[in-house]
């Protein structure tokens, strides 16, 4: 999910490849919260596993592509709960 480009500047690079590390190690935390607790927010998954908000904000979209979790929908919108979107485990 490296996204480089070749005028990137090495630290950016650097920085993509730390990102890949930890993107390994959030998966399960925020699998994990989702299939305890079923349905949560990332504001939610942040307080249960420890990680920023931000963090979890990055992972759920690449959790999605991977078809792992998904969007709560209720008549044809995205659930929302304090300001964030309710996720769940597929």
């Amino acid at each position: 999910m490296n996204n480089v480009r070749v005028n990137d500047p090495i630290t950016s690079v650097m920085a993509g490849e730390r990102a890949a590390r930890f993107a390994g190690k959030h998966y399960p935390r925020i699998l994990a919260a989702l299939n305890d607790e079923k349905a949560l927010t990332a504001g939610e998954i942040a307080q249960i596993t420890g990680m920023s908000v931000e963090q979890v904000c990055r992972r759920l979209p690449e959790l999605e592509r991977e078809r792992q979790v998904r969007v709560l929908q209720f008549e044809g919108h995205d659930l929302i709960r304090d300001g964030y979107r309710v996720w769940e485990a597929t």
